[in-house]
């Protein structure tokens, strides 16, 4: 099913190309429908991002500290409460990685190279930045913010 899904997408971002220019094309595919999968991939991701102790922290982890015991019931742990988490996570790494696949078969590496050059952000072209002071709150901030690191963390799978 997922493999029609990502082939239907294609298709249909050819088709707008068609009539609207490969931008606009380009900002379906990437910016709407590969983005919102790239936002749950990174959801699910954030609910595991404590279950192992980074490299920093590593020597300090009160599982470094702790015994066989302690080891084996943390593995029994996560196992028995995670592992739909982590069975997510792996579901959208393979799938984001076969869209790549499907995007890049079906537009050239210039023009989507093009697309992130030109877009400030991803999604449909038709939503526009506003500039207005009243925007510039703390929450739209913060919003774009985390919006560029999506754009930046999205490019990294396509180059």
């Amino acid at each position: 099913m997922e493999k029609e899904q990502i082939q239907e997408y294609c298709e249909e971002a050819l088709k707008i190309s068609k009539v609207k220019g490969i931008q606009n094309g380009l900002s379906f595919l990437i910016g709407e429908k590969f983005r919102r999968n790239f936002l749950q991939y990174k959801k699910a991701r954030e609910k595991l991002q404590f279950l192992y102790p980074n490299e920093e922290a590593s020597n300090d982890h009160p599982l470094d500290k702790g015994g066989r015991a302690l080891k084996m019931s943390y593995a029994l742990t996560i196992q028995e409460h995670y592992s739909i988490p982590l069975e997510q996570v792996k579901h959208y790494e393979l799938f984001l990685k076969e869209f790549v696949i499907g995007i890049k078969n079906t537009f050239s590496l210039k023009d989507i190279q093009n697309y992130f050059n030109s877009s400030p952000h991803l999604g449909p072209l038709d939503q526009g930045v506003s500039n207005s002071d009243s925007d510039l709150d703390f929450a739209n901030v913060l919003q774009e913010a985390e919006e560029i690191l999506a754009t930046e963390d999205i490019k990294k799978l396509f180059f």
